[in-house]
């Protein structure tokens, strides 16, 4: 009898250029402790680094658990939805774990928790976990993504307005049959924020919170660098995101229309909603003084960047917990502080999230902080 036919879980590990990643990742899945079987499936997309020799060193290591594919054109590029195809034509198991190649777990009962947390809630077909997000070389915490501080349902609403980095991908843990049936919004782009929807319809999401899996922030290769970090790409995505949107409301009959209308804001480019609030700003502006540093370097950072420019506001510097860059000088102009710097020297400190001005307010340091993530809430 065929092994992999014996499995409850498939894990699904989608590879390109992680070879810097892959072991940590690929070693987490290995050391889960269940009882049930489970199959790693390991799908390379032509990659041009050592990723496909990693894969096949533990595919010939583990053949009772590892499966691997090995794509002779890059599929990514060609915008097929590959893992949809590997979970409907290839996975085995009844339920469905995620874990991309460069991200990992940290909790080796992860699947056997999320398991037991399904089979209690039959109404449900996917559960998620407490995430965290790490520097690249993944030995520093940067920031949670946790929609709550406890167990229980996360309702479809929630999930749609929350966006795609609302829950950790990483994290993703569901039925086989939630693929039986799929809906037109879910063909408009592969996007796990679509998996995400799809896993509430039924009876809302179950969230365990518990810190089990790991998003690592900026890896070379991974889809943060390749979109969010090059505007002409975003705007692009975006463009699908709405229509994916759009193409929810009409599958689900309007039923989620005001989630869907409130989460279509986050599309609004961070620049204009700032200028909506020009008066505002400039009279808060006014009133400060001094050296002036902007803390976060993510989309919101740049924005504000970008705005405080065409304003002519002389900023010192900017920062983020990452510490990556020092010394080189942002596409605005602004040299990139290390953030013990900004702590010594700044008399104004602008946030560009509400989690870092609540984290700076908690230091009691003598500068004034602002929190300008209320100037641009949403997205």
């Amino acid at each position: 009898m065929d092994v992999y036919k014996r499995s409850t879980v498939s894990i699904i590990c989608i590879t390109y250029n992680q070879e810097a990643y892959l072991r940590k990742a690929i070693e987490s899945m290995l050391s889960q402790k269940t009882s049930f079987k489970y199959e790693i499936i390991l799908h390379d997309d032509v990659s041009t680094d050592g990723t496909k020799e990693i894969i096949q060193e533990y595919e010939k290591s583990y053949p009772d658990i590892i499966r691997a594919i090995y794509e002779s054109e890059n599929q990514y590029s060609k915008g097929i939805d590959f893992v949809k195809d590997i979970i409907k034509n290839v996975a085995k198991g009844d339920y469905i774990a995620l874990c991309e190649g460069d991200d990992f777990w940290i909790d080796d009962k992860k699947l056997q928790l999320q398991f037991e947390a399904l089979e209690a809630h039959l109404d449900c077909d996917m559960c998620s976990c407490y995430g965290v997000t790490v520097t690249e070389d993944g030995t520093k915490e940067v920031s949670d993504i946790r929609p709550q501080e406890f167990d229980g349902i996360l309702p479809v609403e929630d999930v749609i307005k929350g966006g795609g980095q609302y829950l950790v991908t990483a994290g993703l843990f569901f039925r086989k049959s939630m693929y039986d049936n799929i809906l037109p919004f879910e063909n408009v782009i592969p996007l796990d924020y679509a998996q995400q929807i799809k896993g509430a319809l039924r009876g809302g999401i179950y969230y365990l919170d518990r810190k089990m899996a790991v998003y690592r922030r900026y890896a070379k290769g991974s889809w943060t660098n390749n979109v969010l970090k090059k505007k002409a790409q975003l705007e692009k995505q975006w463009a699908k995101e709405i229509a994916l949107l759009r193409q929810l409301d009409i599958d689900t009959s309007g039923c989620y229309h005001k989630a869907i209308e409130e989460r279509l804001k986050s599309y609004i480019p961070f620049g204009e909603q700032l200028d909506s609030h020009k008066g505002e700003i400039d009279n808060l502006l006014s009133s400060v003084s001094g050296k002036i540093y902007i803390w976060g370097r993510g989309r919101r950072g740049s924005s504000l960047e970008e705005y405080l420019k065409k304003q002519n506001t002389e900023v010192q510097g900017i920062c983020d917990v990452i510490n990556t860059e020092i010394g080189q000088c942002t596409d605005y102009g602004n040299t990139i502080c290390h953030t013990d710097e900004v702590l010594e020297s700044a008399d104004v400190i602008l946030t560009s999230n509400h989690y870092a001005y609540v984290d700076l307010c908690k230091l009691n340091l003598d500068c004034k902080i602002i929190d300008f993530e209320q100037y641009m809430p949403w997205g």
